[in-house]
């Protein structure tokens, strides 16, 4: 798992605080990052529907309300891999472990992946913002 969920979490997060559509230099100051991460990072969002950018109008906004977004929506956008984790590829057929183990790591992962997204759920973008701005 890498860092991009929890940036676009954040980019969500200081999105749904503001009203009007936010740069992405913006955003970038924000995480401490370069435009480029966050343009990255919004296109998963904006193919996903949970963004917009209108022509004429420099930024990114929300596209559907904070208490809509659950943060497994944005794990299920992000994650790039099959599971939480790759397994192993090109293992030994002739070994036992060798060719059950990919079968084996499968069926594991993916219940750890529908628990993860289950317990992301359980969390909206709002409930997040709410948090953090209240500290």
């Amino acid at each position: 798992m890498n860092t991009q969920i929890s940036v676009a979490i954040h980019i969500l997060s200081l999105l749904s605080i503001n009203d009007e559509p936010i740069s992405s230099k913006y955003i970038a100051s924000s995480i401490n990052s370069n435009p480029t991460l966050v343009r990255k990072i919004c296109k998963f969002l904006k193919n996903g529907n949970l963004i917009d950018s209108q022509q004429g109008k420099s930024g990114y906004k929300l596209s559907k309300s904070a208490d809509q977004i659950a943060l497994g929506d944005v794990y299920h956008l992000i994650q790039e891999e099959e599971h939480f984790a790759k397994i192993h590829q090109d293992t030994n057929p002739d070994c036992l472990i060798g060719k059950n183990i990919q079968t084996a790591l499968d069926e594991i992962y993916t219940e750890v992946d529908l628990k993860i997204i289950e317990e992301l759920n359980k969390t909206t973008i709002k409930d997040l913002a709410t948090k953090m701005t209240t500290k």
